[in-house]
């Protein structure tokens, strides 16, 4: 099909087959066929890499911005960490590379669906077991991303994706990565920060809501809320507006009346937007067993000190298992006893001679 003169991203019809195509944007071996949203100075494709014939989803740094140098080094920095960030558990970065002046970062296009599909007005709880398993996965990925030193930096559900064949990966390090660090260099406004479509008010940490700052212990707090809300279906911390939810889990340090007067009574600010600590899930939720509901608790502890690591959080997803599985075998073999049928069983006559 000739698409000589034909716009990129141009949708066209084949004029022989009627099969519907779109005109990509060639950058070399990458294929930019679908645009799909803009990160910071990040522009985000779906398209082909020829080199790999891997369906992609590729970032493109935007380099006529101001201090685009500063830019290009933070995602080359970034984009060489990561690329020998192999595990199951995680999206791999493919390729990170500067194509025809372009900084592209290139991942592999996953097919199946993320947890921030999950709608619990119209799905109701989900399977707590079921949960578990796919968080455990997630954890795992984590964890190695952590004996790294490499921060996520976003850890929600929109970033951990299940595939058509079970497989539980956790998404975008590059840009969370990216996206933090590019903010740390303009000294973006933390406020701001916070109402970015790339992070999510629900799930960022206090002291990265307070300050704009974080390490690892910051993913553990928002693992802890994407745990909460998978399995009960609700917010541990909710406000009446989106920034009103960033600073309701951050403890306020002055009463109201030193923080408002006459003039100012809109301001919203940590110290003027109340702390109320999260109720139990096990409260929201009957069958959800106390050691998952008091992992989710310490997850959420306000001082990242008092946060538990990847590690030990597996422990005890791996114990929860064990247990669960013990008590399967349990239930089972009691049904079986409990239907197995009788048999009769012939008496034994006097041993003695006749």
């Amino acid at each position: 099909m000739d698409t000589t003169g034909i716009a990129p991203f141009t949708v066209c019809e084949c004029s022989a087959c009627q099969t519907e195509v779109i005109i990509p944007f060639k950058l070399d071996y990458l294929l930019l066929e679908k645009y799909v949203d803009r990160i910071s100075v990040l522009d985000i494709y779906e398209g082909f890499d020829t080199s790999t014939s891997h369906l992609s989803r590729i970032a493109v740094l935007d380099n006529g911005i101001h201090q685009a140098k500063e830019f290009l080094d933070i995602a080359k920095e970034e984009g060489e960490k990561l690329i020998s960030l192999k595990h199951p558990n995680i999206c791999p970065l493919m390729a990170q590379d500067v194509i025809l002046g372009n900084f592209c970062a290139v991942y592999p296009l996953l097919d199946g669906y993320l947890l921030s599909d999950y709608d619990p007005e119209t799905q109701g709880f989900l399977d707590v077991e079921k949960v578990i398993d796919v968080l455990h996965a997630a954890a795992l990925g984590l964890a190695v991303a952590h004996h790294k030193e490499i921060t996520h930096h976003n850890v929600c559900p929109k970033n951990i994706s299940i595939d058509a064949r079970g497989n539980v990966r956790m998404l975008d390090f590059f840009q969370s990565r990216f996206v933090y660090q590019a903010d740390q260099m303009t000294g973006k406004d933390h406020d701001v920060i916070k109402c970015d479509s790339s992070v999510d008010p629900y799930f960022i940490s206090p002291e990265k809501a307070e300050s704009g700052i974080e390490d690892k212990r910051g993913d553990v707090f928002s693992f802890g809320v994407t745990m909460y809300f998978m399995l009960t279906g609700q917010y541990p911390f909710v406000g009446s507006n989106l920034l009103e939810t960033v600073y309701s889990r951050v403890r306020k340090k002055k009463r109201k009346d030193e923080i408002f007067n006459a003039q100012e009574t809109s301001i919203i600010t940590p110290d003027t937007v109340a702390y109320t600590p999260p109720k139990n899930p096990k409260t929201l939720r009957e069958e959800i067993s106390k050691a998952i509901a008091d992992l989710t608790m310490d997850c959420l502890s306000y001082l990242p000190v008092k946060r538990p690591t990847f590690s030990e959080i597996i422990t005890i997803f791996n114990l929860y298992k064990a247990e669960m599985e013990k008590q399967e075998t349990v239930v089972a073999a009691q049904i079986e006893m409990v239907t197995t049928k009788t048999r009769a069983i012939p008496k034994m006559g006097k041993l003695g001679k006749k």
